[in-house]
């Protein structure tokens, strides 16, 4: 009988011993798993391009919107002297718009070629000879009489200086000169507003008026006087008379005058002007 116990006790044992040791085994196996999955298996992707493509773009470092590094740096650089140059360079580019100047009739040119390539295919070969020619030659002959003659002078300032409103106004007032129409100064035949306009001079920077309420705080680089051609009376008596009053008024200023090329004007510009007439 106790022999029976002993046995059974011993079978126990056993069985709790082999249950043991499998659910040891068990574990050390799971762990084994685990330790090399994290530790000696590379990664599926790198940790540092997970980083990067889950970053907004918005937070990552780039160049902000509107932002033009050209014109940072231009606006960085800016100075009192590329400021001058600056105001030099728009006052080369400077085309003054002469009152009675027409513009060159670019547009007319254009409408014929529009109007004419418009008819049905059965006209194509049949209309060009009897319609195209005659309207050809009107626009030919158009700007030989849309633009008128003008001879121009300038007077300019010396380089980093300006001519000022009120010596600009009393200076021109001493020479006959009357402000009137488009804004502008005038010399007329008799002196009086009421006679035709011999010759008439604008300001060189656009628009090329005068605000004769303002003259004390006017200030220009230089200025344009300009004759149309045929002139009231004698063209070469005007035009010399043009030419002594503009080099008087240069005197009076302190400038230079220029001749249409933008060259002083000397001697052989004198006489260059004078031809110019005597041959119109």
């Amino acid at each position: 009988m106790e022999t029976h116990i002993l046995f059974f006790i011993l079978a126990g044992l056993l069985i709790a011993i082999l249950i043991g040791y499998s659910i040891w085994s068990a574990r050390r196996d799971k762990s084994s798993v685990f330790s090399n999955t994290f530790s000696t298996r590379p990664p599926a992707t790198p940790i540092n391009n997970e980083l990067n493509t889950d970053i907004p773009d918005s937070l990552k470092t780039s160049t902000p919107q509107g932002f033009n590094p050209q014109t940072n740096s231009v606006a960085e650089q800016s100075s009192p002297e590329t400021i001058q140059q600056e105001v030099a360079d728009s006052v080369n580019k400077i085309h003054i718009s002469i009152p009675g100047q027409s513009e060159p009739p670019v547009q007319q040119t254009q409408q014929p070629v529009f109007s004419q390539q418009q008819p049905v295919q059965e006209n194509v070969y049949q209309e060009p000879s009897v319609t195209i020619q005659p309207e050809i030659e009107e626009i030919q002959a158009e700007p030989q009489s849309a633009q008128p003659n003008i001879i121009t002078l300038y007077v300019v300032a010396p380089e980093g200086q300006q001519f000022h409103g009120s010596a600009v106004a009393n200076n021109l007032d001493a020479l006959g000169f009357h402000f009137g129409e488009y804004n502008i100064f005038h010399r007329h035949l008799d002196n009086t507003t009421a006679s035709p306009v011999l010759f008439s001079v604008a300001n060189m920077m656009q628009p090329g008026v005068f605000e004769i309420e303002k003259m004390d705080q006017f200030t220009t680089v230089g200025l344009v006087f300009f004759m149309h051609l045929p002139s009231a009376g004698n063209d070469l008596v005007n035009l010399r008379l043009m030419i002594r009053t503009v080099e008087s008024f240069a005197q009076a200023m302190g400038g230079f005058v220029l001749d249409e090329q933008h060259q002083i004007f000397n001697d052989e510009s004198r006489q260059a002007y004078l031809l110019r007439v005597k041959q119109g």
